[in-house]
């Protein structure tokens, strides 16, 4: 069940009035129904307007307004009609799945689900398909010491124990650098699996298959703004439309939504009573300890969680009861933390803080290499993080936030969860702490942007419905042939 279910007052385009509003209210009815529809026309236009800009390679939608920002090549080797011809059957896959659910609610909604997780999935290799060196871009991108480093790391591990204890001091490429040694442990099971090259390529699909799974925890995720089925299968497909999760196949980045999602929503489910709130304080505690194995940028996601504490604390009157809840339930996650961490110590000798400091070292050289203004950054992230996301995502949300705020009294759980997930997006670009590429560096946030959306755009049904959808669609296939997003040389 939703933390509170969010109720939607106005008829969706294309669907009946309930019970005698028709009647009572036929003017104001009317009024909504106009309104409804003059918002996907804004919506859609947007869209094309994007979509256009990219198709001409219009500067600077590629991100290149500033010299200290990032900004993503353009590109030519790829025909933007073979890009949409090799993405259509995924997107075929996804308008079935939000047919049938539009015809009715979905009885087996996890059919859907792993339709739609597929869908993202054949998305990922349908694209890398199209590239002009087809399957063999990504085994280059894989083995690559620059573009990701984690499986030309691992290739060079003698004993995974004595790198484990010496992971603090030991040599590593660029991105392993600044992470922890969960990426490269992760190739370097496929290594000794596999061998070369074959490891690069399963490791590979592995990553983007990884990714996908995101789609079927979104409906989990999805489940503390509402309870409706429909409103929860559009907000999976909308996510398994993120160009980001594409557009970087391969790159571990895909799988980090997974770990924010779950992050939020057992510490949501852990302050509640009973047993449920002690289970989810320890799949809590489990997943930061994965996190902390893996990637240490998702450490921003600390934030939303602090907001929300506050936020349930004024809930309940800020009473001892509800504080004791809280502490109990950061005690749970932080204690097992450190057993985790106490066992791979004593059995392997890794240090977990000398590991951090060492990140936090290479972060800095990587930062003073790139030079990126922190004025700069802080306006050139967000677009690009929208980028990330297709940019049809702002016109969704800026409607999103202009309803709620009008109904702000009664606007429900759902909206609040929706600002403390803006708030913590604000704060990570005011923070400076991850600046440049925010396309692939903040794609661990982008469900905080996706519900909200995919919630405005549930609203929607038929023809304007399947536009909108399809004008996705077009942006990720227009991302994909006229952007360069990733290339074993960067």
């Amino acid at each position: 069940m939703p933390l509170e279910t969010e109720t939607t007052p106005l008829p969706e385009i294309g669907e009946a009035p309930a019970g005698n509003a028709s009647r009572e209210q036929p003017n104001a009815l009317a009024s909504d129904r106009l309104a409804l529809k003059w918002e996907a026309a804004a919506v859609l236009a947007v869209g094309i307007v994007f979509f256009l800009g990219v198709a001409f390679e219009v500067s600077p939608l590629n991100g290149s307004v500033d010299l200290t920002s990032w900004k993503w090549p353009w590109r030519n080797d790829i025909e933007l009609l073979r890009s949409i011809a090799f993405l259509f059957v995924p997107f075929l896959m996804i308008e079935i799945v939000l047919r049938k659910a539009e015809e009715r609610a979905p009885t087996r909604p996890w059919m859907s689900i792993a339709v739609l997780t597929g869908a993202n999935f054949l998305l990922q290799i349908m694209a890398m398909f199209a590239e002009p060196d087809g399957f063999g871009l990504l085994r280059r991108i894989v083995e690559s010491p620059l573009a990701t480093s984690y499986y030309s790391d691992a290739t060079r591990i003698a004993a995974v124990a004595t790198w484990l204890r010496n992971f603090d001091h030991a040599t590593l490429a660029f991105h392993s650098a600044t992470h922890p040694p969960g990426p490269v442990l992760f190739y370097y099971l496929f290594f000794r699996l596999f061998g070369a090259p074959l490891a690069a390529v399963i490791g590979g699909c592995t990553v983007g298959l990884l990714g996908s799974l995101g789609v079927a925890v979104a409906y989990a995720f999805a489940g503390l703004w509402t309870g409706d089925e429909r409103e929860k299968l559009t907000v999976c497909a909308l996510y398994a439309l993120l160009p980001a999760i594409t557009v970087f196949f391969p790159e571990f980045d895909q799988a980090y939504p997974i770990l924010s999602m779950l992050l939020i929503f057992y510490w949501c489910r852990s302050l509640e009573s009973g047993r449920a709130g002690l289970r989810a304080a320890v799949g809590f505690g489990c997943v930061l300890l994965v996190t902390l194995f893996f990637a240490y940028n998702l450490l921003a996601v600390g934030v939303f969680l602090a907001a929300y504490a506050v936020h349930w604390l004024r809930k309940k009157a800020w009473s001892r009861a509800s504080a004791i809840t809280v502490l109990q339930s950061a005690g749970a996650a932080c204690g097992i933390c450190a057993a985790g961490y106490a066992l791979l110590w004593l059995g392997a000798g890794y240090h977990p803080a000398g590991a951090f400091r060492r990140a936090l070292a290479a972060q800095r050289l990587n930062a003073a290499m790139w030079d990126r203004s922190y004025v700069a950054s802080i306006f050139c992230d967000p677009y690009d993080f929208l980028l990330g996301a297709g940019f049809l995502s702002l016109p969704l949300i800026v409607f999103y936030f202009y309803r709620g705020a009008r109904k702000l009294g009664a606007a429900g759980e759902g909206f609040t969860l929706s600002v403390i997930g803006l708030f913590t997006i604000l704060i990570v670009d005011l923070s400076g702490v991850l600046r440049g590429e925010a396309s692939r560096v903040w794609l661990f946030l982008q469900p905080l942007l996706i519900v909200p959306a995919a919630l405005e755009l549930a609203r929607f049904r038929g023809r304007w419905r399947t536009a909108l959808f399809a004008m996705q669609w077009l942006i990720l296939a227009c991302l994909k042939a006229r952007m360069l997003f990733i290339r074993p040389w960067t």
